[in-house]
């Protein structure tokens, strides 16, 4: 199960709720099937209605239709069982841990990736080698090819 949402209050009196987008993909569509957690029960939920907020969206759920039936909602995650589809050159951090590095240029090998840093301008890969931390721009200028068991690197001088 993927956590794709957090309800962050109720919305008027017709069972709409404000939900934080835990996704980096669009997964609040209408007919959409996700659910929630309350009291160790699973409640299955469909996307009715969305509209766009500033920060966060006003969801109408088929299955609530008053305020009463979702006051007990706040501060639960949403979770779908599907994942999100991914574009071409788009990937999973968790299918990027442990991929073996290597220099296109020679073969060499770098290291390992043992985590993805978020920057404002950008991720980063952290490698890690025997002996020293190494962060490569996960950019097409120094991604060469990622596979599922490797990626080739193009380093510029300076960067290793």
């Amino acid at each position: 199960m993927f956590e794709i949402g957090k309800i962050t209050t109720t919305h008027g009196i017709k069972g709409e709720l404000k939900v934080v987008s835990l996704s980096d993909f669009d997964r609040f569509k209408k007919n959409e099937k996700m659910f929630i957690v309350k009291d160790n029960q699973k409640i299955e939920l469909t996307v009715e209605n969305i509209k766009n907020q500033v920060n966060n969206l006003i969801v109408k759920f088929k299955e609530f239709n008053n305020i009463n039936e979702v006051l007990d909602f706040r501060g639960l995650i949403i979770y779908s069982n599907t994942r999100g589809k991914l574009n071409k050159n788009e990937f999973y951090y968790e299918s990027l841990y442990d991929l073996e590095v290597y220099n296109v240029n020679d073969n060499s090998y770098i290291g390992k990736v043992t985590d993805i840093v978020e920057l404002p301008h950008g991720k980063l890969l952290e490698i890690y080698n025997e002996d020293k931390k190494i962060l490569i721009p996960f950019v097409d200028e120094f991604i060469v090819e990622v596979t599922d068991t490797k990626i080739m690197i193009k380093p510029i001088e300076g960067l290793l």
